[in-house]
Parts: C-alpha cells; sequence; structure tokens
C-alpha cells in the first residue's frame, strides 16, 4: 500500500514567506505616503472657504482686482476675507495658519502652514494661486493653480 503524503513541502512554505515579504516592502512605503496625503486634505481643504470668498468678490465686483485681492499686504477695501475670516480658516488641527496675499502679478495667492505634528513640517506649506483671466472686459478667476514647491514638491497634493 502506497502512503499518500499530505502537507506542503519546505520550499513551497518558503516561497510563500518571500512573495509576502515583497508585497510588504511595496506595500508599506506606499501605504505610508497615501496616509500623509489623507490627513494633509485637512490642510488643503483650510483653503477652500478663502477661495470661495475671494471668488465671489471679483463677481460682486466686476473684477475689481484692488478691492477684492490683496496689495502690499493689506486685505482689500471689499474683500470678505478679513482676520478673523483666515483665523477661523486656520482653527483645524493640522493647520497652523492661512495668509491671503498678493503674488507679485496681482493675483491673489493663498497659503496654508500645517503644524509641525503627524510627520509634517512647516516648510511643507500648500500654496494655490488664482488663475485670472479677462473676460467681456472684466477680471475672473478662472481656475486656481496648485504651486509644484513645499507639500506639492513632497507628494501631498
Amino acid at each position: 500500500m502506497v502512503k499518500v503524503q499530505k502537507g506542503f513541502t519546505l520550499i513551497e512554505l518558503m516561497i510563500v514567506i518571500a512573495i509576502i515579504g515583497i508585497l510588504a516592502a511595496v506595500a508599506v512605503p506606499q501605504y505610508s505616503q497615501y496616509t500623509k496625503r489623507a490627513k494633509f486634505s485637512e490642510v488643503k481643504m483650510a483653503v477652500s472657504p478663502i477661495k470661495s470668498a475671494v471668488e465671489l468678490c471679483y463677481q460682486r465686483n466686476s473684477g475689481a482686482t484692488a478691492s477684492c485681492n490683496v496689495t502690499g499686504g493689506a486685505v482689500g477695501t471689499l474683500s470678505p476675507v478679513t482676520g478673523p475670516v483666515l483665523t477661523r480658516a486656520a482653527s483645524a488641527a493640522l493647520v497652523n495658519t492661512v495668509t491671503l496675499q498678493d503674488d507679485g502679478s496681482g493675483n491673489p495667492r493663498i497659503d496654508a502652514t500645517p503644524n509641525a505634528i503627524e510627520g509634517f513640517v512647516a516648510a511643507d506649506v500648500y500654496t494655490t494661486i488664482a488663475i485670472v483671466t479677462p473676460i467681456l472686459g472684466e477680471n475672473t478667476i478662472t481656475d486656481w493653480t496648485e504651486q509644484a514647491t513645499g507639500a506639492c514638491a513632497n507628494g501631498y497634493c
């Protein structure tokens, strides 16, 4: 009578362990980056009300950039974005500051700096700049562009 062997050989078990090890070596760094991007979304969301307020000001004031934008570090006279609005936008646990300023060419620029927690540093600043386009003689914000520095250069955007 022939005895039938049951179970796995040592080599088969070693191959399975090697495959699991390779998958873990690839998956763990990817998962770490994924979780950091997910946490950084809190910083990105902090600029949303500021973006909306600036866009609304442009619509209400026929694209009067001097009234809605910032010039010389001061918020325009008709802009709904004031100090308390910026402070409220920075009230999330991961957000340290949110600022609105001129990008140097007259376009609104919003910077959000994270707190130095969860593996983030102060240099991981999220910057977005409005693309202002003249349409029918009035300046209109057509889009916002993220800058490829700070947080975006680290892959959090």
